[in-house]
């Protein structure tokens, strides 16, 4: 090669002194093969090295490009490349306008573009496509003395409109999948200098052994993994700029990442190894740093197969195109369902939906991604036609499991009617989606289902092979309509007044969608009947809004109008969105009658100018009359009554006492009635006036007259007569309602039993209507009221119907309910402090001494607050409570007390005693007369209780209804007559000698009959013991036929002798032979009687019943002749001939009725 008359020669003959001296820091290259433009560029970075190990930078004469340029570029460079290229004839842009000498700009166009390939033939350099890479910058910064290379990027912070690029971590090298989605392949950070600055694009370059085909598309990703633009496809200088204007906030950094998404079928490329590199960074800041910036090399992969979803439209999706008016909210704009596959579990990480619609984003508001119902924040675009959402940690989608997705929100925008809006989503890798097992990109398939078509143009609620991927349904933007205008249901059909203003004609609703409305006439018909005078219509007649603003009016009727009549209101009056109620208002002439009625209608259709407030189109109102509810003329009116409640009764002296009520009725008047003095009719008999004071009228708990306004009735009245209540204040009795006041006094103590007093009504009081401030007649209904009569209040006691049954109670219980007393006060209501609760005696069977089975007794209100506890004391049979507090018993009103006890354990040495009957009554009681405060006191109370029955234990017998009970009452054949089970209470063992039954049979005999008794509700392990014949059989076979008979000895043998019985039954006894039949404490056991069926036919039965007994009795075993047969143990395992047995009187699930089981052939 020959270099002659160069700088560039000279320079490198320069440079050979120093090539020892370098050898350290520069990797030889052969030159053999190299271009002049190749050793250029060569020399060029040996230069700039030599200038960075010196320390001082390398000084040009001409310019320096350290940016890669592209179409598209803007800024200074560009402006300096063009200055360079009209340097040369043959490289110029231009010869006059923009971009000729002189008249050069900063932006990179197709011209600078066509002139770069010039310049790149020219000197020999490939490819010649018009971009300003390496290569090119090498050569162009050659031509003004010396080559500059970027330094290395020093660490701080930028200044003023600057940036600084830097490479970030890169993802090592791995597998390029098909169909893998935002595969990342570079990353990089950008840092922001003082001000803001503005990331226009990136562009991006395929490198590698791989051709362009191996991606579908390229993208740009935020650090959290929003995508930034829409994907693009590699051109033919295998080149993408990705992303959209995006700003990087002032002394902020961001991390991006250019990511690939791979295409659907890699079979053809697999092996080759693919990178995408960052060659440009397109902004109008100041860029530092060092390009390009490669990040991983992945290798196609056309095997590995990833996780896979299937797409479907949501059910949330409106299905079809709509219109929907200005001022919808919360609509749904379409929604697609994703389905895992089954290849492994997927996460949802975001989604972008394309408004396709003419719309823009001010006419859309709260717009949010909805995933099975949980609301996602959206980021729209600059130019508003993406809307993106994050799905922060990505959300898990199980193998054959779904996710709905749908996009929401407002239409708001004053501008918006005649626009469109439609969320499709673009591409497939709009929605990204990721597999759980190997973590790549899942891309959704592409596929056309069935279309709906939304318009002649536009298919729209499927999936398509193409773009939109998804396609939406279109939603149309309408103005402003009215949905109805209809009665106003608040407005009440109700009374109203004569010349008064401002009195209720009539009420609607208006229900504005889209935009307000303003009408500028609306026309109104108001029917009235009855026979109205000639003193004019209705005047001053306004149309009031909601907030009560006189939106329309005053107009008057006309005088000569008597039905019919119509009126019509000229004001511009502005309807907005939504449901407003409205209430026409007037003044009802003097000359209308009492009862007269007013109906105001309309038909919106016919008013006119409606025209909407924001499109200003023309809007039709509803066709359809509208009739107001009725509204009544009347005059003030008032009529007192005396209420039925209190009714006559007897009171105490020495308090407060309810004399009457009093009904103030305004039910029939036009307007609100106010009163100030109301005049009292006062009796007595036998007593004197004076002995009630304090007299007041209540209006609820507050009193009407007060401290000098209070009544005092005076010793000089002699005679009954009115005594008139002056109030304190005016009382207002509101239209259409009526006022109840109560009326008390004290009653002096000075009264005497049978002394009577009552209060009534004789002349109604003074009254004026509210509105129109104009006196009339009132009414009253004459009555003397309820006579109340002094009387001694008392209170009575007894034992409630609600106190337990006689029942069976193991020693040692505690909390055991023993009664409930009734206690009910008269006259006046009462302070019971104090109750006697006695052991009522019995006369047989019992201890000397019962009251020491007893613990603690405890006393409960209704509400089960502990009030009091009572002990017995030595051999004293009544033990006293005294309550904790007073409860009060109110006047006539029954109140209950429960009574719970706790019992004396039995055993050797213990004071409970098996077998005694303990029965706790009320005895006494005590208490204070809540207005008399006198003492008053309850004896002689009928004792009532049913009592309890102490053992050391007891069972609890039931049939056995269970799945492993007899299960029908079919199938007698299997010999099976009854199953019940027997449960020992927990306080000790029971002990059984003696089962009783009875047979009746219908057709079929019985034989062998056994009673057979087992551990398990299966009846499969039979109990153990000395009790019978074995295998837990209780005593031996009984031998009966189906004539009646009785079995009435021990017996010892199968085929035993029996007797006729009466009434057709077959009695079967059934004792323990040796030892009792023992169920241990807290355990069940299970019986089974069985026997041989013979003479089974159609209609063939068996009924069984089991006998209880109907009185108490204790011996020994065979001292007692009764049914049931057991013994509690109370000092130790019993024996045939203890004293220690009873019967089956008063067992839980025993009764005296004893247990019943049918069966039938």
């Amino acid at each position: 090669m020959k270099l002659t008359k160069s700088r560039t020669a000279k320079f490198v003959a320069g440079l050979a002194g120093f090539a020892m001296a370098l050898s350290f820091v520069v990797t030889p290259v052969s030159t053999s093969a190299a271009t002049i433009e190749e050793l250029q560029a060569m020399i060029a970075s040996l230069s700039a090295q030599l200038a960075a190990l010196s320390g001082t930078p390398a000084q040009s004469t001409g310019y320096t490009f350290n940016t890669n340029l592209t179409l598209g570029s803007k800024g200074t460079d560009v402006m300096n490349l063009q200055k360079v290229l009209n340097m040369s004839a043959d490289t110029k842009l231009a010869g006059t306008g923009a971009g000729s000498p002189g008249l050069e700009t900063s932006y990179f166009g197709p011209a600078t573009r066509a002139a770069v390939v010039k310049f790149q033939v020219k000197y020999g350099i490939t490819p010649s496509v018009g971009y300003v890479g390496a290569i090119t910058r090498a050569k162009l910064n050659s031509m003004g003395g010396v080559v500059v290379v970027p330094p290395p990027v020093v660490p701080g912070n930028p200044t003023g409109g600057s940036m600084v690029v830097t490479a970030g971590q890169q993802p090592s090298n791995s597998l390029a999948p098909q169909s893998a989605a935002r595969l990342p392949f570079t990353t990089f950070s950008i840092q922001a200098g003082a001000s803001d600055v503005t990331l226009n694009s990136v562009t991006v370059e395929r490198g590698g052994l791989a051709q362009d085909a191996v991606f579908s598309g390229i993208v740009l990703l935020k650090s959290d993994g929003t995508q930034i633009g829409i994907a693009k496809t590699l051109n033919s200088n295998h080149q993408a700029m990705v992303g959209e204007p995006y700003v990087i906030k002032a002394g902020t950094t961001e991390m991006f990442t250019v990511a690939g998404n791979m295409a659907s079928s890699l079979s053809s490329y697999a092996g080759q190894v693919a990178a995408l590199s960052v060659v440009a960074v397109n902004t109008s800041a100041t860029v530092t740093g060092s390009l390009p910036i490669s990040g991983a090399q992945h290798t196609i992969n056309a095997s590995l197969t990833l996780g896979s979803v299937t797409m479907g439209t949501s059910s949330y999706d409106p299905g079809t195109s709509q219109s929907k008016e200005i001022g919808t909210t919360g609509y749904k704009f379409s929604g697609f369902r994703v389905t895992a596959g089954s290849a492994e579990q997927i996460k949802l990480w975001s989604v972008r939906f394309n408004q396709s619609g003419s719309a823009s984003k001010t006419d859309l508001d709260n717009v949010k991604v909805y995933v099975d119902g949980t609301a996602y924040d959206t980021v729209v675009s600059s130019d508003g036609k993406y809307y993106s959402a994050n799905f922060a940690g990505g959300l898990l989608v199980d193998k054959g499991l779904s996710k709905d997705i749908y996009i929401q929100g407002d239409i708001v925008g004053s501008g918006a009617a005649g626009r469109t809006i439609k969320f499709d989503l673009y591409k497939t890798t709009d929605l990204y989606v990721s597999g759980v097992t190997y973590g790549y990109g899942i891309t959704p398939p592409a596929g056309a289902n069935a279309v709906v078509t939304c318009s002649t143009s536009q298919a729209c609620g499927t999936f398509s092979t193409g773009t939109p991927w998804f396609q939406a349904n279109v939603v149309t933007v309408s103005a402003g309509s009215v949905t109805s205008i209809q009665k106003a249901t608040s407005v009440a059909a109700a009374n109203i007044a004569l010349n008064v203003p401002n009195q209720v004609l009539g009420g609607f609703v208006t229900d504005i969608k889209g935009e307000a409305i303003t009408v500028q006439s609306m026309t109104f018909t108001i029917a009235t009947t009855g026979t109205w005078s000639s003193s004019g219509g209705i005047t001053n007649i306004t149309l009031v809004d909601s907030n009560g603003a006189v939106v329309a009016g005053p107009v008057d009727e006309a005088t000569t109008c008597t039905s019919g009549c119509t009126i019509t209101f000229t004001d511009s009056v502005t309807f907005p969105i939504g449901a407003k109620t409205y209430t026409l208002k007037g003044k009802i002439p003097t000359g209308a009658p009492s009862g007269a009625t007013v109906v105001v209608s309309a038909t919106p259709a016919s008013w006119s100018n409606i025209t909407g407030q924001t499109t200003g189109n023309t809007i039709t109102l509803p066709s359809t009359a509208v009739a107001m509810n009725t509204m009544t003329v009347k005059g003030p009116a008032l009529n007192v009554t005396v209420d039925s409640s209190p009714s006559a009764q007897s009171i105490v002296s020495g308090g407060q006492v309810l004399f009457t009520n009093y009904k103030f009725d305004a039910s029939q008047s036009g307007e609100d009635i106010r009163t100030g003095s109301i005049p009292l009719q006062y009796s007595w008999v036998t007593a004197e006036p004076e002995q009630l004071t304090s007299c007041q009228l209540f209006d609820g708990a507050t009193a009407l007259n007060t401290g000098s306004n209070t009544v005092n009735p005076a010793s000089t009245i002699s005679t009954a007569g009115d005594v008139t209540f002056t109030l304190d204040s005016q009382l207002v009795i509101p239209k259409g309602t009526i006022k109840t006041l109560a009326l008390k006094c004290t009653v002096s103590t000075a009264t005497s039993n049978n002394d009577k007093f009552n209060w009534g009504v004789n002349n109604p009081p003074t009254a004026t209507g509210v509105a129109s401030g104009s006196d009339f007649t009132e009414t009253n209904t004459d009555n003397v009221g309820p006579i109340m009569t002094v009387a001694t209040g008392s209170f009575a006691v007894s034992v409630d119907s609600s106190s337990p049954s006689y029942a069976l109670v193991a020693g040692g219980s505690t909390g055991v309910t023993v009664g409930v007393i009734k206690f009910r006060a008269t006259n006046e209501a009462v302070n019971l402090t104090k109750v006697g609760l006695d052991v009522t005696a019995v006369s047989t069977g019992n201890s000397n001494n019962v009251e020491a089975n007893v613990g603690t007794l405890y006393l409960y209100n209704a509400s089960g607050t502990l009030l009091g506890t009572a002990q017995f004391t030595g051999a004293g049979t009544i033990a006293t409570s005294t309550l904790n507090t007073s409860l009060l018993l109110p006047k006539d009103i029954d109140v209950l007390v429960t009574v719970k006890a706790d019992f004396q354990d039995i055993g050797t040495g213990l004071a409970g005693v098996n077998g005694d009957l303990v029965k706790i009554d009320p005895v006494n009681a005590e208490g204070s007369g809540v207005l008399s405060g006198g003492t008053l006191q309850v004896g002689g109370i009928t004792a009532a209780a049913a009592g309890v029955r102490l053992f050391n234990t007891f069972p609890v017998i039931a049939i056995d209804n269970s799945s492993t009970g007899i299960p029908t009452a079919a199938g007698v054949a299997d010999g099976r007559l009854m199953r019940f089970k027997v449960t020992a209470d927990s306080h000790g063992d029971v002990g059984i000698y003696r089962f009783e039954f009875t047979l009746a049979t219908t057709t079929l005999s019985v034989s062998n009959i056994g009673l057979f008794g087992y551990t398990d509700s299966g009846y499969t392990t039979a109990m153990s013991g000395s009790f019978g014949a074995g295998s837990g059989q209780v005593d031996t076979y009984l031998a009966t036929t189906t004539s009646s008979c009785v079995i009435t000895t021990h017996d010892t043998a199968a085929g035993s002798s029996c007797t006729q019985a009466t009434a057709g039954l077959t009695e079967l006894v059934i004792k323990a032979a040796t030892n009792p039949v023992t169920v241990p404490a807290g355990t069940t056991r299970y019986f089974e009687l069985r026997g041989t069926i013979s003479g089974n036919a159609t209609g063939a039965s068996v009924l069984t019943k089991m006998l209880s007994d109907t009185a108490a009795a204790t011996s020994t075993a065979a001292g007692l002749s009764y049914n049931f047969v057991w013994s509690a143990n109370s000092t130790t395992t019993a024996t045939f001939n203890s004293n220690d047995w009873t019967t089956g009187y008063g067992i839980v699930g025993f009764p005296t009725s004893g247990l019943l089981q049918s069966r039938s052939y």
